[in-house]
Order: C-alpha cells, then structure tokens, then sequence
C-alpha cells in the first residue's frame, strides 16, 4: 500500500534539523541561498525518516533518490509551506503544487493532446493544469525520468504498469504514480517533525 505524508514545514530551525538528516541532505541544503528552499529540504527529509524510519538512500543518475534494497520505495517533493513523502512496497512518485493563475496557458506546450483538452474544458483550467501537471511530474519521479521528457507520454490515457491518484490539501494539489492500484490515504503530520 502507498501512504503519502504531508507536513508544514515553513517553521523548521534550519540549524537545529541540519544535524537530524543525512550528510547528503545535509550538503545538499547547505548549498541553497534562500531558507525558504533549505526548510524545504530538511523537511522532506525529515517526513521520509518519520514515515520509512531510515535516511540510508542513494541517487540514480537522474539524482532520484531511492533505497538500495527495495525493501521500502518512497518518493519526495515540496511546495509552498509543504512537504509531501510517499512511500510504498512497490515504485511510486509523488508531486504537490499550488495552483497559479495562468498555468494553463502552458498546456498546449508541456501536455499531449487529451491532456490539453482536459485543461481546456475545465471549469477552473488553472487548477486542473496545476492537477495534471502533479501526475505528471509524480510519473517522472516514479520512472526515474528527467522533466525535459514531460511531453513524452500522457496521464490521460495512462502510463504502462502504474495507477494516478491525486488529492487536495487546502489549496495545494498532490499527485501520485504508483505500481499498484492501492495508493492510500494522505496522512497529514500536525506535530513537529
């Protein structure tokens, strides 16, 4: 079963989380500029630790991050004030984004065609590019693509071997790719991680 967890992480102590996440992560947010992105790291980290209750993973050639024993699969992302992990017994990709107005103007570029149609008959073209852009880069994630292939295959018309889900959380959309057609709830993490 694929579980996705969701914290706020807008209020991390950069320095105090800086000593719970691996080296990796560690060097990783050391080099951004802007705290916002380093709260944002640490915290997508620090929902895999809670979640998976290990940090032992290594990067693909696409820079994915994966466990070298498939024993857990987990994927991560962030946006805004959130961080988002998916882990599962099977592959998975997880993706969260916040709407902005235009987006959708960019579906003709960056969708296939039943994917453009589907912004364009919306009744709010924004928010169900924001939803199928989340799928999209959810896919990517699971496949270990890079986001120059965005275009090259549809979540429409589905991608071979996995199933989408996707979800809200206020305001923000969550999207999810798994290989399997259990993808469960979203768990929602009010305490400090």
């Amino acid at each position: 079963m694929t579980k996705i967890f969701i914290a706020d992480v807008s209020c991390i102590d950069i320095e105090a989380f800086l000593s719970k996440v691996s080296p990796a992560r560690r060097e990783k947010t050391l080099r951004l500029s802007k705290d916002d992105d380093k709260r944002r790291s640490l915290g997508a980290e620090m929902l895999l630790i809670k979640a998976a209750g290990r940090d032992d993973y290594v990067l693909s050639k696409n820079e994915k991050p994966y466990f070298p024993d498939n024993e857990v699969f987990f994927s991560l992302a962030h946006c805004g004030d959130y961080a988002v992990c998916a882990v599962s017994d099977v592959p998975v990709g997880v993706d969260i984004e916040l709407p902005r107005v235009g987006g959708a103007r960019l579906a003709k570029r960056f969708f296939q065609p039943d994917e453009a149609a589907l912004v364009y008959a919306a009744d709010d073209p924004d928010r169900e590019f924001c939803r199928l852009w989340a799928l999209k880069e959810s896919y990517i994630k699971y496949a270990d693509l890079r986001l120059g292939d965005v275009r090259s295959f549809s979540v429409v018309s589905g991608a071979e071997g996995c199933s989408f889900s996707s979800a809200s959380y206020g305001e923000y959309l969550i999207g999810c790719c798994a290989k399997t057609q259990d993808i469960g709830e979203v768990i929602v993490i009010n305490e400090k991680i």
